[in-house]
C-alpha cells in the first residue's frame, strides 16, 4: 500500500500524501463497514487516472474535485441502500479491459517526462506533443535510474518477492542508491503539511452538471474494483461476501477521502490476497493496516522529499505494462468483431480523450449492441407459419388443425420475451399478412411483453381488424393479459377470442377460414 499510495497520488495529480490518506480512510471504513471480511481497499490505477481527469477539468476550481469525490461515495452509498450490489458487476468485459488497456497505456505516457527528468504532464495528448521539445534535455541519470527500477520490478526473484513486496523493496532500495550516489535526478516535492486539512466544498456554488458524470464513472469503477476483489476473496477464503454493504463501507470510505483532500479508492485484489496469505481473516488485519500505514506516513512523511521521481516512474511503467490487457489483444482474431471494436474505441477514446468519456461510450456501445443481439435472438425465436413444417413444434393434432384450414390461417408463435428491441421489426416482418382469413397469436411461451412489445401487439391487431381478418389469442399467462389491459388494451384484448390451448385455437381458427372459404 505505501508504494502504490505514493504512486498512484502523484499519478492523479493530488500528490503522494493524497494517496496515502486514501488508503488509510478507504481501508478501515471498508474493513469496519464493508462486506468483505479481508477486503483491503486503497488507492489502485484506474481511479487515480480518472481523478487526473477530473484535476485537469476543474483546476480553476479545487474544491469541486473534493466535491466529486464526495459524490461519487454518496452514489456508492446509494448503490449499497438499493441493493444494486448484484447488477454493478454487470459490466461487458470488452469495456473493461478497453478501460484498463487505456489506464495502463495513460500511466506509461504519462511517466514518459519524469523518466527523461523533465516535470510531468497531467494529459497524454500534451506528453506526446511535448515530446520532441523533451528529448532536446534528457537526464541521462533520470533515464537509468527509471529503467534500473523498471527492470528489477520484473527480473526480481521470487523469493524476493515472497518476502517483501517489490515496489516497496525497490522504492526504498532505489532512493537509497540514488542518494548514496548524489546523483541529479528530480524530487518529489516536499508535502507541505503530513496533517490531513478537513474541507466542506461550497456544495450550493459546484458546478454539478459537470460533476456528476465523473462522480458516476468514479462510483462505478470503485465499486466494479471493490467487487471483482471481493469474489476473488471468496474463493481464496471460501467464504461469502456482502456486496450491497460492501459497496456502503466503500461510499463512506470515499466520502471520508473527499472531505479530506484525498484520493478515493477501491478494494485492491492484490493487497487483498496478499492480506489473505499472510493469515488476514477478520476485518482487524484491514484496520490494523490502515493504522500502521498511517502511523508510518506521520513519522517518517518528511522523507517523502528523498524519493526520486524517476524511482517511481520506473515502477509506475512496470505497473502500467501490467494493467494492459494483453490477453484480450493477444485473442483478437478469434473474438467477435463488436467485441474488438467496443474495446479499440474505449481505449483510444479514453486514451487520447477522456476517460470518463471513454468509459460512457463504451457503456453506451455494450449496450446496444446487447440490445441488438437480443433482438436478433427474439426474432429468431418467433416462428410464423401457415402449414406445419419439418421443424414444427406442433404436436400431431395441432398439425392437423393448421392444415385444414388450407393455408387461412397464420401461426404466429411468440416465443421468450418480447421487447422494445425487437417489437418494431417484429410489426415490420407481419406486415404482409393480408392474404389469411384468421390469425392465431401464440403466447404460451412468452414470459414477458414490455411497452414497445404492446404497441407492436395493438399495431398487428388493429391492422387484421382492418382487413377484415380474426385474431385469436392462444396460451396467455395472466401476467401477460394484466400487461395488457394496465396498457389501456382491455376493449381490444376483448374483441380476440382466447383460448387456453393452442390447439383449440387452431381449430377454432381453422372453421373461421373453412367458413369463409365457403361463403366466397
Amino acid at each position: 500500500a505505501l508504494p502504490m499510495g505514493l504512486a498512484f497520488g502523484v499519478v492523479s495529480g493530488l500528490g503522494p500524501v493524497a494517496g496515502l490518506y486514501s488508503a488509510v480512510c478507504t481501508g478501515i471504513f471498508a474493513a469496519l463497514f464493508g462486506g468483505t471480511a479481508t477486503q483491503i481497499a486503497g488507492p489502485t490505477g484506474p481511479i487515480a487516472i480518472v481523478m487526473a481527469s477530473v484535476v485537469v477539468g476543474f483546476a480553476a476550481e479545487p474544491l469541486a474535485v473534493a466535491g466529486v469525490v464526495l459524490l461519487a461515495g454518496a452514489i456508492q452509498i446509494a448503490f449499497g441502500a438499493l441493493r444494486l450490489g448484484r447488477y454493478i458487476s454487470l459490466v461487458p468485459y470488452p469495456v473493461m479491459s478497453g478501460f484498463g488497456t487505456a489506464v495502463g497505456c495513460i500511466i506509461i505516457v504519462m511517466q514518459i517526462n519524469p523518466l527523461l527528468g523533465q516535470p510531468p504532464v497531467r494529459d497524454t495528448l500534451t506528453a506526446v506533443m511535448v515530446l520532441p521539445e523533451q528529448l532536446g534535455g534528457i537526464n541521462p541519470a533520470a533515464v537509468a535510474v527509471a529503467l534500473a527500477c523498471a527492470f528489477a520490478c520484473v527480473l526480481a526473484p521470487r523469493r524476493i518477492r515472497s518476502v517483501v513486496p517489490i515496489h516497496l523493496a525497490v522504492i526504498v532500495s532505489g532512493s537509497i542508491i540514488v542518494n548514496l550516489l548524489g546523483l541529479d535526478v528530480p524530487y518529489l516535492a516536499t508535502p507541505a503539511s503530513l496533517l490531513p486539512e478537513f474541507q466542506w466544498p461550497p456544495l450550493l456554488q459546484l458546478p454539478w452538471s459537470e460533476m456528476w458524470v465523473a462522480a458516476l464513472v468514479l462510483a462505478l469503477i470503485s465499486s466494479l474494483d471493490s467487487l471483482l476483489t471481493s469474489v476473488a476473496a471468496d474463493h481464496a477464503t471460501q467464504q461469502l461476501h456482502d456486496s450491497d454493504r460492501e459497496l456502503v463501507g466503500q461510499g463512506l470510505g470515499n466520502l471520508c477521502a473527499g472531505l479530506i483532500g484525498a484520493l478515493p479508492g477501491s478494494g485492491s485484489t492484490f493487497r487483498t490476497l496478499a492480506n489473505i496469505r499472510s493469515g488476514g481473516r477478520t476485518p482487524l488485519s484491514a484496520v490494523s493496516h490502515s493504522v500502521v500505514l498511517l502511523a508510518l506516513l506521520l513519522g517518517a512523511g518528511n522523507l517523502i522529499h528523498l524519493i526520486p521521481a524517476s524511482v517511481l516512474a520506473g515502477i509506475l511503467i512496470y505497473i502500467g505494462f501490467g494493467i494492459i490487457d494483453w490477453k484480450y489483444i493477444r485473442r483478437f482474431p478469434y473474438v467477435p468483431r463488436g467485441g474488438v471494436l467496443i474495446m479499440v474505441t474505449v481505449w483510444l477514446v479514453a486514451l487520447f480523450g477522456n476517460v470518463v468519456t471513454g468509459a460512457a461510450i463504451g457503456f453506451v456501445m455494450a449496450s446496444l449492441g446487447f440490445v441488438k443481439r437480443m433482438a436478433d435472438l427474439q426474432l429468431a425465436a418467433v416462428d410464423v407459419s401457415d402449414a406445419a413444417g419439418e421443424g414444427s413444434q406442433l404436436n400431431a393434432d395441432e398439425r392437423r388443425a393448421l392444415e385444414k384450414s388450407n393455408h387461412g390461417t397464420l401461426l404466429i408463435n411468440l416465443a421468450g420475451p418480447v421487447t422494445f428491441g425487437a417489437a418494431n421489426r417484429l410489426y415490420r416482418r407481419l406486415a404482409n399478412i393480408a392474404a389469411y382469413r384468421a390469425i392465431v397469436l401464440d403466447f404460451t411461451d412468452v414470459p414477458h411483453i414490455d411497452e414497445s412489445g404492446l404497441i407492436a401487439l395493438e399495431n398487428i391487431i388493429r391492422s387484421a381488424g382492418a382487413n377484415n381478418q380474426k385474431v385469436l389469442v392462444a396460451g396467455l399467462r395472466r401476467d401477460i393479459a394484466r400487461a395488457i389491459i394496465e396498457f389501456g388494451l382491455s376493449p381490444l384484448l376483448k374483441s380476440c377470442p382466447r383460448h387456453e390451448r393452442r390447439l383449440d385455437a387452431l381449430e377454432a381458427a381453422s372453421r373461421i377460414s373453412v367458413e369463409e372459404k365457403d361463403a366466397v
